[in-house]
């Protein structure tokens, strides 16, 4: 079965991770320590910073922002560098993972505020807690002024956008219907269907027959998404182009978002 594309770009990445078989990944709190020790540990490798997060007995939920195109590689860090100490530890050998992790690149910045809502409430959603304030393997009791960040976290839009600790209740308390947090969930999924239909539609083209006849920069930009859906990546599309890959990057975000919204995950 082919593969999900992803997005590897500089920004706002929902990532989440189970493990196989549903099997518990934490099983005592030197492992979730173990864990986030690593996930900081990566942040200053990769250059990233965790917005929030939760972890729960058989996986991890995450809101990172990445300043390069490095998420695949800080995750392939975090989640190689677990594995081995788990399977260490518990004497074990094998995956630890239900296959790769999924991941969505988030364009529009208003739903920053409804993911960490989602994050941060997984302990609630599947009855770890009943208070969040008992649950302490979350960012919610370092927003809450209840713990010291862990380092990583420390960078966070939360202790940003919501100065002091009553701006940081009424947040958390904000009604948010669940089904609408999902609902965000479900069309992230319904993006990465529509782009993958749209490049088994196309017959592979070189792209010199993409590009044969170019009548202006409005024309250039709708070749080089047609390029892109034929499965060529920005790399090659920028280096045939002579122009930066930003540049590239930049207008199949804009087609992108104008086809399928705000959110888009490719």
């Amino acid at each position: 079965m082919p593969r999900k594309p992803r997005v590897d770009e500089a920004g706002y990445h929902l990532v989440i991770n189970k493990g196989v078989a549903g099997r518990k990944i934490f099983y005592e709190d030197s492992d979730y320590q173990e864990f986030l020790d690593i996930v900081c540990a990566s942040a200053k490798l990769y250059d990233f910073i965790l917005h929030s997060y939760s972890l729960l007995n058989e996986s991890y939920q995450f809101l990172v922002e990445t300043k390069e195109k490095n998420i695949s590689l800080a995750l392939r860090y975090i989640n190689s560098n677990y594995a081995v100490h788990f399977n260490k530890k518990y004497n074990r050998s094998g995956h630890l993972w239900q296959g790769r992790y999924r991941s969505w690149f988030i364009l529009n910045k208003s739903y920053l505020d409804k993911l960490v809502l989602f994050i941060e409430r997984y302990p609630l959603k599947y009855h770890l807690c009943d208070n969040l304030e008992d649950f302490r393997y979350s960012g919610y009791r370092a927003f809450m002024g209840l713990d010291i960040p862990i380092e990583c976290l420390k960078g966070s839009f939360i202790f940003r956008k919501y100065e002091d600790i009553d701006k940081v209740k009424t947040f958390f308390s904000s009604k948010v219907e669940e089904s609408r947090l999902e609902e965000v969930i479900d069309k992230l999924q319904k993006v990465v269907k529509y782009e993958k239909n749209e490049r088994s539609k196309r017959k592979h083209k070189q792209l010199e027959e993409h590009f044969d006849i170019v009548l202006g920069k409005k024309e250039r930009n709708k070749k080089i998404y047609e390029a892109y859906l034929d499965g060529y990546t920005q790399t090659q599309i920028a280096s045939f182009l002579n122009i930066s890959q930003a540049t590239v990057s930049n207008v199949i975000k804009r087609f992108l978002k104008e086809k399928n919204g705000s959110i888009i995950c490719i």
